[in-house]
């Protein structure tokens, strides 16, 4: 090409990407325009892990918007080798012995690591499936070889605790390489995310049906310094608000046996894909409410906020419509977030009760003995109807309403109550 051929063609690309990028970048803003800047205190937060297609776009606009930026890797992947070295191929092909790690384990997770930049908070995306039922694994001869295990007993200890080092392992090598990052991990949960085995059932199933995973989290716990609560809701049920918070509220109280680590919950926009009736659209209006205000009421001072977008495409708009709606709820927690955070929750009702019984969802923080912050929702009724509620905040009883499914928030001083 003749070179003042080249220099055109050159300068003309260099304008084209420009008006690109411009045209993007005014689309993010337009994006953005009007929606609140989320201003959140008393160590209460929101993270921004919306993957799209803005090229970087919209997580800026989040985190000028209050929210945290947030890494997140697929912890067994292998990209740079088209998954030729796949860990979680690998347990796929070589099922249940947690002895067996591929050769190239630490090596591909190590890399992993080094190539996803920390932004000050890193989760560890490991979902894996493993026999859990210890007889089962203790009745194939390799798998009970490795473990060097005399009895079923000494099998079982020691098949969970080989079992965590596939989680664990990941924490430590993070912290290896970004010191001062908090890190924790998306998979294995204290208390693992539940609907049909909280539906209906007694505390006494429920901890039946979660043994292992509180047996398994006792070998991660040491190397993790957050908790996460996945609570992608499926239905689009009245049901699904007492599933956000019977979830939540579970890794909370558990976890405080062991420490006073926070519980970050994970949300998604959308139902999930995994609910082939709903077909990934997004969440009606009052589930929206519910997943920005229920979790701080719940135990969690976190909410992180997930997503893939495959639809959207540079300055298409929001990363999703129930956006602003979302954001509009967090501004409500946020102004009495500074409360909220040096507050008590008062669990006078278990959410699983209260969920069986299809009672309204009540959570008072008592902020000092004449403060309180209440919420309450009462998903069963219809969008005409009306309920009360009493609710004492210290030696003042006072009646707070909850209208259609709306999630209502209330500060109460001195027996004055004030909505929110």
């Amino acid at each position: 090409m003749h070179i003042k051929s080249l220099a055109f063609a050159i300068l003309s690309m260099v304008l084209v990407l420009a008006v690109c990028a411009s045209r993007g970048s005014a689309a993010a803003e337009r994006t953005w325009d009007g929606l609140p800047v989320l201003d959140l205190k008393g160590g209460l937060k929101v993270f921004w892990n919306v993957i799209d297609h803005t090229k970087g776009e919209n997580d800026a606009a989040a985190i000028a918007h209050g929210f945290q930026p947030l890494t997140i890797l697929g912890t067994y992947a292998d990209y740079p080798g088209n998954n030729k070295e796949h860990i979680g191929v690998f347990l796929g092909s070589h099922p249940n012995n947690p002895w067996n790690k591929p050769p190239y384990f630490e090596r591909i997770i190590r890399r992993n690591i080094a190539d996803t930049k920390s932004t000050g908070t890193y989760v560890q995306d490991i979902e894996i499936d493993f026999v859990e039922d210890v007889s089962v694994a203790f009745a194939d001869p390799a798998v009970r070889a490795a473990s060097g295990a005399n009895d079923l007993r000494d099998f079982e200890e020691k098949y969970f605790k080989e079992w965590a080092t596939w989680f664990w392992l990941p924490l430590k090598w993070t912290k290896d390489q970004y010191p001062g990052s908090a890190v924790g991990i998306y998979g294995p949960q204290p208390f693992r995310r539940d609907y049909w085995g909280i539906s209906g059932k007694t505390a006494t199933q429920i901890d039946g049906t979660h043994k292992n995973d509180w047996t398994l989290w006792g070998y991660i716990d040491p190397y993790v310094d957050f908790y996460v609560s996945s609570v992608y809701i499926y239905y689009a049920t009245p049901d699904s608000i007492l599933y956000i918070a019977s979830n939540v509220e579970e890794n909370y109280i558990r976890t405080r046996s062991r420490s006073t680590k926070p519980v970050y919950a994970y949300e998604w926009l959308r139902y999930h894909s995994g609910n082939w009736r709903e077909g990934n659209r997004e969440l009606a209006p009052y589930h929206v409410e519910a997943m920005a205000i229920v979790p701080y009421f719940s135990g969690a001072t976190g909410i992180v906020l997930w997503g893939y977008e495959p639809d959207l495409k540079p300055g298409d708009g929001r990363p999703y419509a129930n956006l602003p709606l979302f954001m509009q709820n967090l501004a409500r927690v946020a102004g009495l977030s500074e409360k909220i955070g040096r507050g008590r929750i008062v669990f006078d009702e278990p959410a699983h009760v209260s969920w069986n019984a299809k009672r309204p969802l009540i959570r008072n923080v008592v902020v000092s003995p004449t403060e309180c912050i209440v919420m309450a929702v009462n998903p069963w009724q219809d969008d005409s109807q009306r309920s009360q509620a009493q609710v004492k905040c210290g030696d003042k009883t006072v009646q707070v309403d909850m209208s259609g499914r709306h999630t209502s928030l209330y500060h109460i001083e001195d027996g004055r109550l004030t909505p929110h």
